[in-house]
């Protein structure tokens, strides 16, 4: 009998922290900087935060890129210039051009 409470406690325990983490997906970060370089070959960007920091995110084929005017736009062409990174895990779901 207490082994059975046992591994009832045991499972439990291992659905609540699944729950814990699902709920932490989904999560989105954003940087706002200037994007410093594109490698296509990689898949990456790296982009300069307001704060100086670089970070370097992963870009997919389900990358939204826009101008400052909401347009469809180059992510070569938004090199040096301000930009809005919508990103989760890492990997970039949009980046719009602010300046």
């Amino acid at each position: 009998m207490k082994a059975t409470m046992n591994l009832v406690s045991l499972l439990v325990v291992l659905v609540l922290c699944a729950g814990v983490a699902v709920a932490g997906c989904g999560h989105k970060e954003t940087v706002e900087g200037t994007l410093q370089s594109v490698d296509e070959e990689a898949n990456t960007v790296v982009v300069v935060g307001d704060d100086g920091k670089k970070v370097e995110l992963g870009i997919t084929a389900e990358t939204k890129v826009t101008d400052s005017e909401g347009k469809e736009a180059e992510l070569s062409k938004l090199i040096g210039k301000g930009v809005k990174v919508v990103s989760e895990h890492a990997k970039v779901d949009s980046i719009t051009q602010t300046t």
